[in-house]
């Protein structure tokens, strides 16, 4: 080998949840095997840093192959069969991490903040010997001589053993920048078209702006072709362009997914729009017996204080206009029955349709990548020998809930302590 290439038995790519775990179990378990983490941000776990604002949701007791994409279930299956969030949590107090579940079963640290799922991680890392090139941008990876040559800004490596765990597209601020994808086509592996998941919608309002900074508890709902694709409830956040909130980023993934591809769940449709159910407390017929009695009570109020007590009175006024309703020096009263009814159902029924897709910069998770197909149950590929892929660069990605995580820290432990398990056997052979 040259003597101007660093020569290591094994090199993980990425810095982040699951390059560090890979990392950790790989150094824990490989003796004295060499091995180097190399990340481009100068700092390591900088989107680690941010999940769960701030205080890192790294799984969730409620697992199931059910919160992640369609395709990557059964792969999901398998891998939540052999790390549960239980054996996760071990893993974490092994290193001591102390952590906690809420009532909806979402565990963090007991510190409540993601730093110290950074720290365990680090100070284990700075234990194992490995070296940490932060700062180094992998331009290039070949495979060469029965391994992997990598050829960064300024340096040039060379590992018998790669494991890749260079992320996905989405939040290019913290660091993700898509790189795994032209490592893909370097190493000539298949990778299926990308976009943002867990992100705010664009929706396609002329009135949005009038209830910019509005929210509002809601069921909400994505419809593709008049038939319910799935359903979310939580807080439904307005903006002049957007709609957002865990409940409309849970919905996000098919949203961008049909405007990318077509499809929802991979099965081809026409049309998606949100629907948004903005009193879920009452029934539409309930809603308007309600709107009718207060009209019928206080006929000299203003027409724009029909959903006074009941909705954001900006909110109220936005669904008058949707509807067709004036809102302007008129009173309650003037209001008929039809109105009242129109009013009533379109609350219940909200429409936002998608008018354009979602930003990366503002995602949290990247859709698409590289296909859970191309590896094994250790997260080895099947294609070359050495070659490990975990992470977001994966066709895998999760609803909000810590299942984003589990499958990077899952999947990076799983590589690890594979490949240190490899490494241990090769010397012993060699001995």
């Amino acid at each position: 080998m040259n003597s101007n290439v660093l020569d290591f038995d094994t090199i993980i790519i990425g810095g982040g949840a699951a390059g560090l775990a890979a990392a950790v179990a790989f150094g824990r378990r490989a003796g004295g095997a060499s091995f180097a983490l190399i990340e481009k941000e100068q700092k390591l776990g900088r989107k680690l840093l941010a999940t769960g604002s701030g205080r890192c949701n790294l799984t969730n007791m409620n697992m199931s192959e059910e919160f992640y994409n369609v395709s990557a279930r059964p792969f999901m299956r398998r891998m939540l069969s052999r790390v549960t969030p239980e054996r996760l949590i071990s893993s974490f107090e092994s290193l001591g991490l102390l952590c906690r579940a809420d009532s909806e079963g979402r565990v963090y640290p007991c510190s409540n903040q993601a730093a110290s799922v950074l720290d365990v991680l680090t100070l284990w890392l700075g234990r194992t010997g490995c070296r940490v090139f932060c700062g180094c941008r992998v331009g290039r990876i070949r495979r060469e001589n029965g391994g992997y040559l990598l050829e960064a800004d300024d340096k040039t490596f060379f590992a018998k053993t790669l494991i890749l765990a260079s992320g996905g597209q989405a939040s290019a601020a913290l660091g993700s920048d898509g790189s795994s994808y032209r490592f893909a086509r370097d190493l000539s592996l298949p990778c299926e078209p990308v976009f943002p998941s867990l992100a705010p919608v664009f929706a396609s309002d002329r009135l949005l702006p009038s209830v910019k900074g509005v929210r509002a508890a809601a069921r909400v709902s994505l419809v593709a072709d008049g038939k319910t694709a799935a359903c979310e409830y939580g807080e439904l956040q307005l903006n002049d362009k957007t709609v957002s909130g865990v409940c409309v980023f849970q919905l996000s993934r098919l949203v961008n997914e049909f405007l990318a591809l077509g499809t929802v769940n991979g099965r081809r449709c026409e049309s998606v729009r949100i629907v948004a159910d903005l009193v879920p407390d009452i029934s539409a017929g309930g809603l308007e017996e309600l709107l009718a009695k207060k009209c019928r009570s206080l006929p000299d109020a203003p027409s724009d204080a029909l959903f006074a007590g009941v909705l954001n009175r900006k909110l109220g006024v936005y669904i008058m206009k949707k509807c067709g309703i004036p809102t302007n020096g008129e009173t309650l009263s003037s209001l008929s029955a039809a109105q009242i009814g129109a009013a009533a159902q379109y609350a219940k029924n909200a429409v936002f349709t998608p008018g354009a897709p979602s930003r990366f910069d503002s995602a949290q998770v990247t859709a698409g990548g590289i296909p859970l197909s191309e590896i094994d149950r250790n997260m080895k590929s099947l294609r070359f020998g050495g070659l490990y892929i975990i992470g977001e660069a994966l066709d895998a990605d999760g609803l909000c809930g810590g299942y984003n995580l589990h499958f990077a820290f899952a999947g990076g432990i799983t590589a690890g302590a594979h490949a240190a398990k490899s490494e241990v056997k090769k010397h012993d052979k060699d001995k």
